[in-house]
């Protein structure tokens, strides 16, 4: 393992994708000045950033066509993927899973987990500014479930007197998706107010090789989501400013089988987020924010019309931060959090408590960065988390940047990381029916997950090509799993001796000329003979065609992403069962109309592959698709010049 990991240290390291393409390239086309805030919690240029970070823009988004955020994550990345136990999606981020990837909104966690996954369904893709990315551990800064990473949705302020933005999507896998936003900037700061709508008729899909004559079948569930999401703020002075941040999410899912004709589930997600900034001269500032977030989930028996409630999961977190640059040589970031999670949940057989238990968590952080030289910078970071269980836990911070002028950057550095059990991990207590019946049981003696992390990254900046690097190797203790204790039982525990995870990637884009460019990445994941659905390759191709007429012309883009075959393992025994590997491929065309008008439409899925054998870790695509959509955009401040 070691030998493996040095090896692959020596040529890989960090994928810097805030390094788009740019739409007027200039003689230092390479250059990154997006603003971003996720990976020291201060405002920096991405380019001098010392810790790894992938930055997504809007308008990377609007050129994906995506129709929702786990599918635009899923086809742009190939170190991002998904499976589908229980019908919910999982996500698998630089060999992580979901228990370990921290997803913030604007900065706030977010309640609610299914199989240890937020809904990513609440999460309005057409209203999102910009998606920053911290591939490794962070838990320095964001303390527990950031070992894997964390990924921060930042959405969208209005920048103009008067924003509109209407779109409408038909795929004839039957999904339909639209959305409307309006804002309006102010000088006394802004107001905005993003919509969504989406449905999805529920499908089944089949084995297309059958096992002892017999095709099996997996039902896709269906659903209907919509949301809203004001976002208001305040300049109360040149030094002052508030921002409120409230929201509001349904969800009906249609499992598809017989019974959903009688039950189905429904989802409610209520939010609001408020947040102070003091600014008290160009180097200093102090923030004040807090937050408060609860999702439930019901079952809704459509014949009587009435809602049972069997989960809902409330957070509540306040917290301060303090800014400041000293000669811009040297920068502080310092704070405190109060984080309050309560989980009721049928499934915990707790009658004194009603169902309910809670966890709460202390935290003090620092972060300092230090320019040694126009060339070098250092970062260390130190926190200690208070955990109302398993007492105090510290965690480090040691990095570093080095910068060969223009054309190399290398990262460096090592961060520990921790991960306190769930409240469903120590308190579950259910009867799974199917499959012969077993029971899965919570444990109050599990440990908290601890682990060292290290990574090496280089970003080479030429012209026409960005080449990107990265190679992390995480040694987890305690991890957490489950395992059966006796016949028909399965209970969590902590695992025996270490976990070890080792990841690379490697991704470059190649710009041809202002109209053609090409991208492509590949990831490699290794976690030994540990229980995982990871598929150890992954690769992602992407040809772009961006015409040089404003209107008419379509761009026209084609992209595709292979997943190797993945075997899965019993741990730590030599049993497995293996999944087959295959490629997704999609072609998107877009046409830019007068009087802000777009056109888009294209295939899914061009080559109409489903999976030979159906399952949780199989491929849940129902073969090849088209779609169609009209997007309109009106800007007051650009009317008469440009729509985008």
């Amino acid at each position: 393992m070691l030998r493996k990991f040095f090896f692959l240290t020596l040529i890989t390291s960090i994928p810097l994708y805030g390094q788009q393409e740019k739409k007027k390239v200039d003689k230092k086309e390479t250059e990154i000045k997006e603003v971003i805030v996720t990976a020291t919690k201060t405002k920096k240029n991405l380019k001098n950033v010392p810790i790894t970070v992938q930055v997504i823009t809007s308008e990377d988004i609007k050129k994906s066509q995506s129709t929702d955020f786990k599918t635009f994550l899923e086809n742009e990345f190939s170190g991002i993927n998904f499976t589908y136990d229980g019908g919910s999606p999982n996500i698998n981020m630089m060999g992580f899973g979901g228990k370990y990837v921290l997803f913030l909104m604007n900065g706030e966690r977010m309640a609610g987990e299914t199989f240890d996954n937020i809904d990513y369904d609440r999460i309005d893709i057409d209203n999102i500014e910009r998606i920053e990315i911290i591939k490794g551990a962070s838990s320095s800064l964001y303390g527990s479930n950031a070992i894997g990473g964390v990924i921060n949705i930042i959405t969208k302020d209005s920048k103009s007197p008067l924003d509109i933005n209407a779109g409408y999507l038909y795929d004839s896998s039957r999904d339909h998706k639209a959305n409307l936003s309006i804002g309006t900037k102010q000088k006394w700061g802004s107001l905005s107010l993003a919509s969504f709508y989406k449905m999805r008729t529920p499908y089944i899909i089949t084995d297309r090789i059958p096992t002892n004559g017999i095709y099996n079948e997996l039902n896709v569930a269906g659903f209907i989501n919509y949301g809203f999401n004001p976002k208001l703020t305040f300049n109360l002075s040149p030094k002052i400013d508030i921002a409120l941040t409230p929201g509001f999410y349904f969800s009906e899912r249609n499992g598809g089988d017989p019974s959903s004709q009688k039950v189905r589930d429904h989802y409610y997600n209520y939010n609001i987020g408020l947040k102070t900034n003091f600014k008290f001269n160009e180097n200093q500032n102090l923030s004040i924010s807090g937050a408060f977030d609860r999702y439930d989930k019901f079952k809704y028996y459509k014949l009587l019309k009435e809602d049972e409630k069997v989960y809902e999961n409330e957070i509540w977190r306040i917290s301060s931060q303090y800014n400041h640059n000293i000669f811009n040589k040297h920068s502080v970031v310092a704070g405190g959090e109060i984080f309050y999670d309560k989980l009721l949940n049928s499934k915990f057989k707790n009658e004194k408590t009603g169902n309910r238990e809670n966890a709460k968590i202390y935290s003090v952080f620092t972060q300092q960065e230090w320019s040694i030289n126009p060339a070098l910078t250092l970062v260390t970071g130190a926190r200690m988390d208070y955990h109302s269980f398993f007492k105090q836990y510290f965690t480090f911070r040691l990095g570093g940047m080095y910068k060969f002028e223009d054309i190399m950057t290398i990262r460096a550095g090592y961060s520990g990381g921790f991960r306190s059990p769930t409240i469903k991990e120590l308190y579950f207590n259910w009867f799974h029916p199917w499959g012969g019946g077993f029971q899965l049981m919570g444990n109050k003696n599990l440990r908290p997950e601890t682990s060292d992390n290290f990574n090496l990254s280089v970003d080479f900046n030429l012209k026409k090509l960005n080449l990107t690097f990265i190679t992390q190797y995480s040694s987890i203790k305690d991890k957490i799993n489950t395992d059966a204790i006796v016949k028909d039982t399965i209970r969590y525990v902590n695992l025996k001796g270490y976990t070890n995870v080792l990841s690379s990637e490697v991704s470059a884009m190649y710009r041809l000329n202002k109209n053609f460019h090409f991208k492509g990445s590949y990831s490699y994941y290794d976690i030994g003979k540990r229980r995982s659905e990871k598929r150890p390759h992954t690769l992602t191709f992407k040809a772009e065609y961006i015409p040089s007429a404003k209107y008419y012309i379509p761009s026209i883009i084609i992209s595709g992403k292979y997943l190797s075959q993945t075997k899965i393992y019993d741990d730590d025994s030599s049993s497995f069962v293996s999944y087959a590997p295959y490629s997704i491929w999609r072609l998107q065309l877009a046409s830019k109309l007068p009087l802000g008008f777009t056109l888009t439409g294209g295939i899914n899925n061009i080559f109409d592959y489903t999976a030979d054998k159906v399952g949780i870790y199989s491929s849940v695509d129902i073969g090849r698709t088209f779609y169609l959509g009209l997007k309109w955009n009106f800007n007051k401040k650009v009317q008469d010049t440009d729509y985008n």
